[in-house]
């Protein structure tokens, strides 16, 4: 897509792939200056979008992946009456309830949001100063992952993609390239013929996109004026600093689901994630690899009751009441299921699949070793 404007461009590249935001210095230039002046510093890379909520907005750039708030310039006047409003893809600052309290944080809208113009002095509505011209379907995926509320460090979030952070790898100029090239790919399988796409730069230096319908991968080099190409032949990717396994329908999804349901979602270490996904890629079955897991000790010690609700917890993400402890205790005391069974039935439910947020990893991909 060739830029026909002279206005400036910024391309955030996200953990769900990139996104370019077109400025409107002729509309609101303090707005624009103060956000191209954290581009500019580096301020966004390692932040998180942290307020998410479908068919409204995503908000990001304040906060790092402890949460914690990065420190930030002098705030800025508001410039919400400029004739510009809160269209869908439009690029806005979030503020406090003080009209000139704004500083990094920005949102993009999902959804027409009129109530968030301008409509008078008491009522200055945000600031918008941009536009979404590439991505929107990114940014739909973010506005649609999975969210939670919670407390941490005595602080309470709400509406924060949960249980994996959205991360902003970078958000930097550059011009749109008037001819996309390829980012050239070696294909390569490994021992047990899957497809791996291999790429010389490290996984921040790279945009990957999941391509819904498909099922394919868009891979953009983000280099100042990025090149692209939609990768069909391997669902595994391959960077100088890690894999990351995009076939989350697939044998990625299956050792993503029984990770969680054994050992909950704290286990999907990239070590481990590596274990499981050698053994599926091998052709093992569920309740192969689940034979092997408890096997391992992991559970060898538990008894059956504790097994049941050790299961349950990580798949449901609360105890069993009374009856299901007993029915379940009961099939293991009499012999009429394994803990293998078991552990491989919990780990095929949709409760564990809605735990495990599966669409959310397919976006992101799941990092193994």
């Amino acid at each position: 897509m060739p830029n026909t404007s002279s206005n400036p461009l910024v391309l955030i590249n996200t953990n769900y792939g990139p996104l370019t935001v077109e400025l409107y210095p002729q509309h609101a230039p303090a707005t624009v200056a103060n956000f191209l002046a954290y581009v500019d510093a580096d301020f966004y890379a390692g932040t998180l979008f942290h307020r998410v909520i479908d068919q409204f907005m995503v908000q990001g750039g304040g906060f790092d992946h402890a949460l914690q708030p990065k420190p930030t310039s002098t705030p800025i006047a508001l410039e919400s009456n400029t004739g510009l409003n809160h269209e869908r893809g439009t690029i806005a600052m979030a503020r406090t309830s003080e009209p000139d309290s704004a500083t990094a944080q920005f949102f993009v809208n999902t959804a027409n949001n009129a109530w968030l113009n301008y409509q008078s002095p008491s009522q200055p509505g945000y600031a918008v100063f941009g536009k979404v011209i590439d991505g929107m379907d990114v940014v739909d995926a973010i506005g649609q992952t999975k969210t939670a509320r919670f407390s941490f460090n005595g602080i309470h979030y709400q509406d924060i993609p949960y249980p994996y952070f959205l991360s902003i790898y970078s958000a930097d100029r550059y011009t749109l390239a008037e001819t996309l090239q390829p980012t050239s790919h070696t294909l390569q399988g490994n021992s047990y013929g899957v497809a791996i796409a291999s790429y010389s730069g490290s996984r921040l230096e790279y945009g990957v996109k999941l391509n819904g319908s498909s099922k394919s991968l868009t891979v953009t080099k983000i280099d100042g004026q990025h090149s692209s190409e939609t990768v069909t032949d391997a669902a595994r990717l391959h960077f100088t600093d890690g894999q990351y396994a995009y076939d989350l329908n697939g044998n990625a999804g299956k050792t993503a689901l029984l990770i969680n349901a054994a050992a909950g979602l704290t286990a999907l270490t990239p070590d481990t994630v590596g274990v499981g996904l050698n053994l599926f890629d091998q052709g093992w079955s569920l309740q192969e690899v689940a034979q092997v897991v408890v096997n391992i000790g992991l559970f060898n010690q538990l008894s059956h009751a504790d097994f049941v609700k050790t299961v349950y917890q990580n798949v449901v993400g609360s105890a069993p009441d009374a009856a299901t402890q007993a029915s379940f205790t009961a099939l293991l005391d009499n012999g009429e299921a394994t803990q293998a069974q078991l552990l491989a039935l919990a780990a095929n439910t949709d409760f564990n699949a809605s735990t495990v947020n599966l669409v959310g990893l397919a976006q992101m991909g799941l990092a193994y070793a």
